[in-house]
């Protein structure tokens, strides 16, 4: 298939599949399988977040098992996400998905449209790399993956067995086959005449479509090996999928040292239980700043056990602080207000804690040189802060998106909390203006390099 401009091509309509009974989660769930939660989200409004990730902003979904339920539940969706979604009564939806996809003939129009299913968790890069080779009028295309250990249940995969990057045979039960169906595909109303051939031979299922289009040579499939993808129709298939979007979007490319390996632990168990609440990111950012300044305050007091409990509480709320853009990302939650609110009480959050352990020095001591150090190191920590965007822009272009070296809020307040612990006030202050602005100064070579190349 020829490979097209994706930004003049990517389709802004889907058709989801739901009607279906999900019966193999109801041993762990009685509700219909479009509202089973997945880590604070339906798996209906998950699907239509990662269509939206994608740009596509209307939607066809198929009803069946507890319609009017399904029905109201993706209404709100809508209204929340600002989509428009419409729906497709499907009186046979027992017999098979194939049977629930051909009654939405009239609903789909002539320009091509993804189909997706309710129960499949994906990549949004999946539809991308669709989108980015466009079926032929009358075919179809389907997104394949070909590593059959990452697979996770491979005795319910449905089995592709491929030729010049075209379809030659697909059903669950298939020999010498070479990749899953991710179950996510870029359809033209073609689909529906192989459904219908299909139907004529009393087979109803998807795959039996796929079969007849794949016969006359209209069945191409996209290779999206190494992308994320999961049927979540089992109560395990359930836990693999929370498991891995703990894994994926609870991840960030820009963590530092301290915030990789230390802070992030903690914090993807804290907001595996968050997340199932109704607590929101601009509501933790606020938690971890009020829990700063109560540090600092504590901190700012006389004596080594105010010093120490200071400086627990400032890594406690750094460790907090990665909750608000963990949470964000798994409840589709991101904002440009709530990236820039967290980062405003962040510098707040720095300036506080510094002054806290700058006046607990000068209190104790009365040293001149811890308020020259202090001002240094509130100094530094902004700056730094001023330089991350550009900086770090850069190395993510450099490297595309592999880890890389960075000092940043995460490293500081961890120095402020071993220099309260091991009860070091003016040594701390030394290190952190020190450190900070020799990492402003190494940016600022690293920038003025890359705009010289």
């Amino acid at each position: 298939m020829e490979k097209t401009d994706l930004a003049n091509q990517t389709p802004d309509f889907a058709l989801i599949l739901a009607a279906g009974l999900g019966s193999r989660l109801r041993p762990h769930t009685r509700i219909p399988k479009p509202l089973t939660m997945v880590l604070g989200l339906t798996l209906a409004e998950r699907v239509v977040c990662t269509m939206l990730d994608v740009g596509v902003r209307r939607f066809l979904v198929t009803l069946g098992h507890e319609a009017e339920t399904v029905r109201a539940h993706f209404t709100d969706i809508a209204r929340r996400r600002g989509v428009t979604i419409d729906f497709i009564k499907v009186d046979d939806w027992e017999r098979g998905n194939g049977a629930s996809a051909l009654a939405a003939r009239d609903g789909t129009g002539q320009r091509p449209f993804f189909l997706v299913m309710i129960d499949h968790l994906f990549d949004p890069g999946i539809a991308r790399a669709l989108a980015e080779y466009p079926p032929a009028p009358g075919e179809m295309c389907l997104a394949v993956d070909r590593d059959k250990d990452g697979i996770f249940d491979l005795n319910d995969v449905t089995r592709v067995k491929i030729d010049d990057g075209r379809i030659q045979e697909i059903e669950k039960m298939l020999d010498g086959w070479d990749a899953g169906d991710t179950g996510v595909m870029l359809c033209t109303s073609g689909l529906f005449e192989g459904l219908e051939r299909a139907a004529a031979n009393n087979q109803h299922g998807l795959s039996d479509g796929l079969r007849e289009l794949a016969g006359k040579g209209r069945a191409g499939i996209v290779d999206v090996t190494g992308m994320s993808w999961l049927d979540v129709d089992t109560p395990d298939a359930l836990r693999e999928a929370e498991r891995r979007l703990m894994r994926d979007q609870g991840r960030k490319t820009r963590d530092g040292p301290v915030a990789r390996h230390l802070n992030r632990p903690v914090s993807r168990w804290l907001s595996r239980y968050l997340v199932r609440t109704s607590v929101t990111p601009n509501q933790i950012s606020l938690t971890s700043w009020l829990l700063s300044c109560i540090a600092a305050v504590v901190m700012a007091g006389s004596g080594y056990p105010a010093l120490a409990l200071g400086g627990a509480l400032a890594q406690l709320a750094s460790i907090i602080d990665g909750c608000d853009g963990e949470i964000a990302r798994l409840k589709h939650a991101q904002s440009e207000f709530g990236g820039w609110f967290d980062a405003v009480l962040d510098r707040y959050a720095d300036a506080v804690l510094l002054f806290g352990l700058m006046w607990h020095e000068f209190a104790t001591t009365g040293s001149n040189l811890s308020i020259l150090l202090g001002f240094a190191a509130i100094v530094g920590s902004f700056l730094n802060s001023y330089t991350a965007d550009k900086y770090d822009g850069i190395m993510a272009q450099r490297l595309k998106g592999a880890t890389y070296f960075r000092l940043g809020r995460d490293v500081r307040v961890f120095i402020i909390f071993l220099g309260a612990v091991l009860n070091l006030p003016l040594l701390t202050l030394g290190v952190v203006a020190l450190v900070m602005n020799v990492e402003v100064v190494r940016r600022i070579v690293i920038c003025a390099r890359a705009e010289n190349s």
